[in-house]
């Protein structure tokens, strides 16, 4: 992204509106463009990450052959999440310009046309909006704007993405949290007619991290909401208090380098953990392969893949919170230096499971 963009007169905040699958966000955000424009005369333009990118990309084992500009030495969902900010990005350029809304450089872009078409339902624009030479409605060019960012943003540093924005271009910025039990998104989802597989929630529960603005004052301007599977009054008194406040005291630009640093730190963090995650991931095929050429029974390929999955799945979440084996990891160090030693303990591991079924090891 541009390092600076240019200050939206407007008053606009962007907020973050994020929890587990089946926490109600959706249902929610179809009802705020309703209620904040009767009761404020607020626009509203939500942006649903569902609708923009596509099922494929969540799937690391499919190759996404539509028409797009994403990098393809990224994960599909990582490419897809950027390619989506740059697009929130051009939008808010637009707004700082004139309520015009034209093409982008990348006008063939796919993901650009469905941030579009995500926005054309919601009050923000109008009805008869198309991607180019088209404008915002009259009334809503000087009245202030809400956009809502529908997504689980289970990991801080993706919402910083989105403050860091916020603030380049001196905007409001804001988060919601839909508190919801696992049990309860779990049951909810099941109802769905395209639930997401169980495990899916189960692990995204574990990863989840609320706002904790004591540790990380960028999370100053949050609400947690616990999801009943209503909207209630209260709810709604909550959150255009919220967005009122954020409204009224939009961000400055960082005259300083601390909170570059945190960023830095969590974006080398979140690398981290990513080519972990995909060398683990081969040194349990690499084991499987083993496994298969030893003709291991297939009751024993089953169990050995749990066993492995889950050596995995626990060896990430220990990582994730900054301890490998027990002790203490800088996540921030030398990304190659880290993930060699990562790799090098899960080797380890990986070799002590496969011992117990016999095999020779890669």
């Amino acid at each position: 992204m541009t390092s600076a963009i240019e200050p939206v007169e407007r008053q606009v905040c962007v907020c973050v509106l994020f929890g587990l699958p089946a926490a109600g966000k959706s249902t929610l955000s179809r009802a705020l463009p309703e209620y904040l424009w009767r009761r404020r005369r607020w626009g509203c333009a939500v942006v649903s990450y569902d609708d923009v990118i596509p099922e494929q990309a969540f799937n690391l084992q499919l190759e996404l052959r539509e028409s797009d500009t994403v990098d393809e030495t990224l994960p599909s969902w990582r490419s897809y999440r950027l390619k989506l900010l740059q697009c929130l990005e051009y939008f808010l350029q637009l707004l700082g310009r004139s309520p015009t809304l034209c093409e982008p450089p990348f006008r063939e872009d796919v993901t650009w046309k469905r941030f579009i078409h995500s926005l054309q339902p919601r009050s923000a624009l109008s009805s008869e909006t198309e991607i180019s030479g088209t404008h915002l409605p009259h009334q809503l060019a000087s009245r202030p704007l809400l956009i809502v960012l529908d997504d689980n943003f289970y990991y801080r540093s993706m919402r910083y993405e989105v403050f860091q924005l916020a603030r380049k271009s001196s905007l409001g910025f804001c988060q919601v949290f839909l508190e919801c039990s696992q049990d309860s998104c779990l049951w909810r989802n099941r109802q769905r007619s395209s639930p997401v597989p169980d495990e899916v929630i189960v692990a995204m529960s574990r990863r989840i991290e609320p706002p904790n603005p004591r540790k990380h004052p960028w999370e100053q301007n949050s609400l947690l909401l616990e999801s009943g599977g209503c909207i209630s009054d209260d709810h709604i008194q909550k959150m255009i208090a919220l967005f009122d406040s954020a409204l009224e005291n939009p961000l400055k630009p960082s005259e300083d380098n601390t909170e570059q640093k945190e960023a830095d730190r969590l974006c080398c963090a979140t690398s981290v953990l990513h080519h972990a995650d995909q060398a683990c991931r081969h040194l349990v095929s690499l084991a499987m392969k083993t496994a298969k050429d030893n003709k291991l029974s297939p009751d024993n390929m089953r169990l050995l893949a749990a066993e492995l999955n889950k050596l995995k799945g626990v060896f990430l979440e220990d990582l994730r919170r900054g301890h490998v084996r027990g002790n203490p990891i800088d996540l921030g160090g030398r990304e190659e230096d880290v993930v060699r030693l990562v790799v090098s303990q899960f080797e380890q591991l990986k070799m002590d499971i496969v011992g117990t079924f016999c095999l020779n090891t890669p």
